[in-house]
């Protein structure tokens, strides 16, 4: 049997934490009986894989390498659920309490009034949705480039960083300014970046899932991997990336500062206590590859075709 990698590992403990979470609503939810069984085969999952061949079919390769991302959409979609079944008390107050007591004011409350351009709006909205680029670009770029040791490293420190935030959610629910009567809420104004991330929020969220920001730790755990894989610049381009994302939360009021800072310190701390586990080196950087077009280059390539050319037809 083949070694099991830190990934396989790190999904199966989530999956086996959540079959205990679904064993204690037994009989309080009709789908818990279901999804204990879903979690424990989830946990089992990575064992049957690492028994493939040395050489498996492309479809049984690809499954090998991608599974853990149908985990990552499946685990925040099972929070929502998992909130509403339990009616677990939130923690909302503490941590607005909290907000206030460090910052003074909420800021997203702040902002808005003082920086209520219609174009401003629309960046820090459009802000928001660059979430998605900055967290799942690198990878699709890994897996499309053929990248196996990096598409398995960055996948790895993603998870470690969005189920640490999961388990949080679990044990600590809050809701967050989006749920309250926040005075902050309805006084932006309509535009296109708006309309997209209000239809993605309205699809998919997570009530409970506020604090720490999950956007926040997703954001900076991708500026850290830009920096391990990819070309200085392009580096620290992400890294102005994940500042705006995390301004872009509090501006747009779906979390407090607080939330942003404490997403920011799950990602840091969680990536320094799997380095040695996701070890191995950054190897070569993903760099775009140009056609030279020096003119010295040039020259030295054309110049003997052109002394030959004259030289064979003066003889």
């Amino acid at each position: 049997m083949k070694r099991l990698r830190p990934v396989d590992l790190l999904l199966a403990g989530y999956n086996l934490v959540l079959a205990c979470v679904w064993m204690s609503l037994l009989g309080r939810a009709p789908q818990a009986t279901g999804l204990v069984v879903v979690h424990l085969a989830a946990a089992a999952l990575p064992w049957g894989l690492a028994r493939l061949p040395a050489s498996p079919p492309r479809w049984l390769g690809i499954l090998r390498q991608a599974y853990p991302w149908a985990g990552f959409v499946l685990f925040w979609s099972e929070l929502g659920v998992l909130q509403a079944v339990r009616q677990a008390p939130t923690h909302d107050a503490f941590v607005a309490a909290l907000d206030l007591r460090l910052f003074g004011a909420h800021l997203h409350q702040v902002w808005l009034p003082a920086a209520p351009a219609a174009w401003f709006q629309e960046l820090m909205f459009g802000s928001y949705l660059s979430y998605y680029l900055l967290v799942f670009g690198p990878v699709l770029v890994a897996g499309l480039a053929g990248r196996g040791r990096m598409f398995r490293n960055m996948t790895f420190r993603l998870l470690v960083s969005y189920l640490g935030c999961d388990l949080l959610y679990v044990l600590f629910p809050v809701y967050g300014p989006r749920f309250g009567a926040d005075p902050a809420a309805g006084q932006f104004l309509d535009g296109f970046f708006r309309s997209v991330s209000e239809s993605l929020r309205a699809a998919g969220d997570s009530p409970g899932t506020a604090f720490p920001s999950s956007h926040v730790a997703g954001v900076f755990t991708a500026a850290f991997l830009g920096f391990r894989w990819f070309p200085r610049p392009v580096a620290w381009v992400w890294t102005a990336g994940a500042l705006a994302v995390a301004a872009s939360t509090v501006y747009t009021g779906n979390h407090f500062l607080v939330d942003v800072v404490a997403g920011g310190l799950v990602a840091l701390v969680l990536q320094a206590a799997v380095s040695r586990l996701a070890a191995g080196g950054a190897g070569n950087p993903l760099r775009p590859v140009f056609p030279c077009v020096l003119p010295s280059r040039i020259a030295a390539q054309v110049a003997p075709r052109v002394l030959a050319r004259r030289e064979g037809g003066g003889s």
